[in-house]
C-alpha cells in the first residue's frame, strides 16, 4: 500500500497549490475589502482543492499500463471468435482497474493481464487447444471481472462497514487464488509438448547409453 500513501501525498500537494491559485485569481478579478468576500473565496478554494484532490489520488504516473501485442488470426472463425471475446474482457477488466486506487489490486490485475494475454496467444498458435480454455472464457474470466466490478462500484459509493470491509478482503485474496488458476491454465496448454520433450529426452539417454557414450543419464547428470 506504500504506492497509495505515495499518490495521497502528491494528491495533497496538488490540491493545496490549486486552492492557493484560485485564491490569488479571485483577488485579481473580484474586490476582496469584505469579510464576506474572504469566505466567498474560501469556500470556492476549498470545493477546487476537493475535487482537485479526488482526481489526483488516482492518478498514478509510476505505473506503466501493461503493453498489449496484437494476436494474430488463426483462419478459424470458431477460434477468432473466442480469443477476440476473451481480449474484450480483458479490455474491460483493465479499464475496471483503472478505476481502482488499489496499489495490491492493480498489481495483481498487471499480472492477470499478462498471463491471460499468453493463454490467448498461446490458443492462436495452436487453435486445437481451444476447447481446453472453454471454462475459463465461459466462467472464470466472466466472474473475475465480475468481482473486480463490484470491488470499483463498493470504492465509488464509498460503502463502509464491516460487511464491505470483508467483501473487499475476500476478492483480493480470491484474486491471489485466481492467478494461481490462471497459471495452471497456461501450464496444462503446454503440457503436450513439455511432455514431448521429456519423451525426447528419455529417448535420446538410452541411445547415448547404448552407444557407450554416458554412464548417467542426462536428467541424473550434475550441473
Amino acid at each position: 500500500m506504500q504506492q497509495k500513501k505515495t499518490n495521497d501525498g502528491k494528491a495533497y500537494v496538488i490540491s493545496f497549490i490549486a486552492m492557493g491559485a484560485v485564491a490569488v485569481l479571485y483577488s485579481l478579478i473580484f474586490p476582496m475589502y469584505r469579510w464576506q468576500h474572504y469566505l466567498i473565496v474560501a469556500g470556492i478554494a476549498l470545493l477546487v482543492g476537493r475535487v482537485v484532490f479526488i482526481m489526483a489520488q488516482g492518478l498514478d504516473t509510476s505505473k506503466e499500463a501493461p503493453v498489449q501485442q496484437s494476436i494474430p488470426k488463426t483462419g478459424d472463425s470458431a477460434v477468432d471468435t473466442l480469443v477476440e471475446k476473451g481480449q474484450e474482457m480483458l479490455s474491460e477488466i483493465r479499464r475496471e482497474n483503472d478505476l481502482i486506487p488499489d496499489a495490491e489490486l492493480t498489481a495483481q490485475m498487471d499480472q492477470l493481464d499478462k498471463v491471460s494475454n499468453q493463454i490467448f496467444h498461446t490458443v492462436a498458435e495452436h487453435p486445437e487447444k481451444a476447447p481446453q480454455i472453454r471454462r475459463f472464457m465461459d466462467y472464470y474470466l466472466p466472474t473475475t471481472l465480475k468481482m473486480l466490478s463490484g470491488y470499483r462500484k463498493m470504492d465509488e459509493r464509498q460503502v463502509k462497514g464491516s460487511n464491505a470491509q470483508e467483501t473487499r478482503v475476500q476478492i483480493r485474496q480470491a484474486m491471489s487464488t485466481v492467478l494461481q488458476a490462471f497459471d495452471k491454465q497456461l501450464d496444462a496448454l503446454y503440457q503436450d509438448e513439455m511432455l514431448d520433450i521429456s519423451t525426447d529426452i528419455d529417448v535420446m539417454e538410452t541411445m547415448l547409453k547404448q552407444d557407450g557414450l554416458i554412464e548417467n543419464g542426462v536428467k541424473g547428470q550434475k550441473q
